[in-house]
């Protein structure tokens, strides 16, 4: 059962005061289609913001499993900022397993997300392109002007966490002949970036995952994070592959919990017509209602011991990373039937826009397209049987 111990119970205890706080005005943000500003200031007071970076940069170093309790917390209260934060911890997270960053560089914006509470995260999808991991060449360019010296131009979309982002870790093609790829890290805060507020989405609407323009924005050449093309491709190991996924799964768990437990009460509280029973009484609403719960259970004990074997196998990564995979496949999944049969309990007023039921329910169907979608999965799962 976790918590499993004090560190854990301590920041659980910080999670779910972010999560009770911030579920007042998840409605507004959500009709609104705006950025919650105020709940990361308020996970920046209660210093979640560096809950990933290492200790010895400033930070809490809180590894995967406590941040994946964490999410799943605040995932029940608003599951927009749940995964807009969670993009700043899986960029994190990611580097301090992997240590694929110049040493320098790492230092430096670990540092300043300690001290600062600056948030950062991966900046890649494009119009045209779609997400890099489709394949293909982006159409934001680094072009060389003097030494050392490099101009980013291009539009990236998909931007979660734009309107406070303090860095963002750029994909983009390197015109130099080379026909290289590049990741490099820009802080935002310089001229020529601008924010378009584009984002209208069906789901994770306070995501803030707008439009980011670069028009001729100077990149030195400390900045690039990597190099790569088609013939030297970087050797991917398996460190770092997980958080991306397992932090997705937390915080759709989270909303799906969420969706559970206001099924639960309406039902609890239900009496149609003035009946003096409510309809919890009812056995197929019972029937349905476990197997809401058995939904949850099964997946959060998947998520949870698969992100602390994965913390505590180190030297197993390789042969856990299809299982990563399809937990997460399987916990959106579930996520997905159980905001549906809560919306099937509660009946058409579920539908209704004054309830969050109808939020629940759009939101974790975003989890759908982050990755791995369901065919990459299955794919890399048969490969470790097959193969």
């Amino acid at each position: 059962m976790w918590p499993k111990n004090k560190q854990q119970e301590d920041f659980i205890k910080i999670s779910k005061e972010i999560s009770n706080q911030i579920s007042s005005t998840a409605a507004k943000h959500d009709r609104d289609g705006t950025f919650p500003h105020d709940h990361f200031s308020l996970m920046k007071s209660l210093g979640y913001i560096k809950a990933s970076v290492p200790e010895q940069f400033g930070g809490n170093g809180h590894g995967l499993t406590d941040l994946t309790l964490a999410q799943f917390e605040i995932g029940k209260g608003n599951g927009a900022t749940a995964i807009s934060v969670g993009m700043h911890h899986m960029v994190v997270g990611t580097e301090v397993e992997s240590e694929k960053w110049p040493t320098r560089l790492r230092r430096r914006i670990f540092e300043k997300i300690a001290e600062e509470d600056i948030l950062i995260n991966n900046i890649a999808s494009e119009p045209e392109l779609g997400s890099p991991r489709g394949g293909g060449r982006p159409s934001t360019t680094l072009e060389p002007y003097k030494k050392n010296t490099w101009i980013l131009n291009g539009r990236k979309t998909w931007s979660t966490l734009a309107p406070e982002l303090g860095h963002a870790i750029v994909y983009a093609a390197v015109e130099d002949g080379t026909n290289d790829t590049a990741r490099v890290s820009v802080d935002m805060s310089e001229k020529g970036i601008t924010i378009e507020e584009t984002w209208d989405s069906m789901s994770m609407r306070s995501s803030g995952s707008h439009d980011i323009v670069f028009e001729n924005v100077f990149i030195s050449g400390d900045q690039f994070i990597s190099r790569s093309n088609t013939n030297k491709p970087i050797a991917d190991g398996p460190n770092g592959a997980a958080w991306f996924p397992i932090l997705v799964s937390a915080a759709n768990l989270g909303i799906a919990y969420a969706a559970r437990s206001y099924a639960i009460e309406f039902a609890r509280t239900r009496r149609p017509g003035g009946s003096a029973n409510p309809i919890s009484e009812i056995p197929h609403i019972r029937e349905q209602i476990a197997k809401m719960e058995s939904l949850i259970l099964v997946a959060k004990r998947s998520l949870f011991s698969c992100s602390e074997d994965w913390e505590h196998y180190v030297d197993q990564r390789k042969d856990l990373l299809p299982e990563v995979l399809i937990t997460k496949v399987n916990c959106v999944e579930s996520a997905i039937s159980v905001t549906d049969i809560a919306m099937r309990i509660v009946g058409a007023v579920g539908l209704e826009k004054d309830r969050p039921l109808e939020r629940f329910f759009r939101d974790v169907r975003s989890g759908i397209s982050n990755p791995p979608i369901e065919a990459r999965a299955l794919e890399a799962l048969s490969k470790s049987i097959l193969d």
